[in-house]
């Protein structure tokens, strides 16, 4: 039975390594940039319902407020007049009105933390994000239009398309660069150097 098990390891092993062969590192890191992408987005989606959900219990919030008020200023005026059967049921409404104002309040205090974390989580995603990208960058190359580097760069495009030109790595050269390194070549070779 364990030289069974030995055997169906090293064949399950064996298949593994083929099929890490065949597949294309390039597109696997694509595809998982893509993914990562699509996470951060529905996360982002979320996060902006929540944002408009917290906003639609504040305007609760300050309608209950008013809603109270205005029953104060009834309950003061049924006791001025005197009837305290209409102010006992005004009381009533204060009291509800109260309860359902702590729990609008309870929510909007654990939507808030609850946005807060969320926004916290993908801003840390995001930074891992980039770093991946900048990793992928520097170990896929960039022949193809349709590649890591490629994808890469378009998910993010933080670059500033003036900055320079980029250049098999993801290294950016700026024009400027490029200018000073072709007048030193020409004077090296005006001196009778080679550089």
């Amino acid at each position: 039975m364990v030289i069974a098990n030995r055997i169906r390891r090293l064949f399950h092993a064996d298949v593994h390594a083929v099929l890490d062969i065949i597949e294309e590192p390039e597109a696997i890191l694509k595809q998982a940039i893509r993914e990562m992408q699509e996470a951060l987005d529905l996360k982002r989606a979320r996060l902006a319902r929540d944002h408009r959900n917290l906003a639609s219990l504040k305007a609760a919030e300050v309608y209950s407020d008013e809603q109270l008020a205005k029953v104060q200023e009834d309950v003061k005026l049924c006791l001025k007049q005197g009837s305290e059967d209409l102010a006992r049921k005004t009381v009533g409404r204060k009291l509800a009105l109260e309860k359902h104002l702590a729990v609008v309040q309870q929510r909007i205090s654990a939507g808030e933390k609850l946005h807060e974390r969320n926004k916290q989580e993908i801003d840390l995603q995001q930074g891992q994000l980039e770093s991946i990208v900048e990793k992928a960058k520097l170990f896929v190359p960039t022949a193809a239009e349709d590649s890591a580097f490629s994808v890469a760069e378009s998910i993010l495009s933080t670059a500033d398309s003036g900055a320079g030109r980029g250049y098999p790595g993801g290294m950016q050269v700026s024009e400027e660069e490029i200018e000073l390194e072709w007048i030193r070549i020409r004077d090296g070779l005006d001196k009778g150097g080679a550089s």
